[in-house]
């Protein structure tokens, strides 16, 4: 037929920082969200179990996490401090301030940076 793409707009599209931002913010949402709910329903069974039982399942939890500890530790530390300034960002643009382009790239470069820091300062 005609020698031309279906969507000429996706060849062309820039993604906006402020919508990526978003996007990151809801995801670092359900997963801190989904780690306490599971922390908690395991420390609930853990309760409610024999203390022998949960020995052995702590001792082949430790077992499997050691090796993943502490990148799990800097994500976990990650997705938090991200989430609680962008969360910061997004009241800041609640109550009106800082809404321009400007602003916004130089606040991704400041959270970039910041959260850089804070992680290198964890496993240091």
């Amino acid at each position: 037929m005609y020698n031309r793409p279906l969507s000429p707009h996706i060849t062309i599209y820039a993604v906006q920082e402020s919508s990526l931002s978003s996007i990151w913010h809801r995801i670092s949402g359900i997963l801190l969200s989904s780690l306490i709910v599971f922390s908690s329903i395991y420390f609930q069974l853990a309760l409610h179990i024999n203390y022998e039982q949960f020995l052995l399942n702590y001792v082949i939890f430790n077992n499997i996490v050691f090796f993943f500890y502490e990148v799990l530790y800097v994500l976990i530390i990650l997705f938090l401090s991200y989430h609680a300034l962008n969360g910061l960002k997004q009241l800041l643009w609640d109550l009106g301030f800082f809404l321009n382009q400007k602003f916004i790239f130089v606040f991704l470069i400041t959270i970039s940076f910041f959260i850089y820091i804070f992680i290198f300062l964890l496993i240091f």
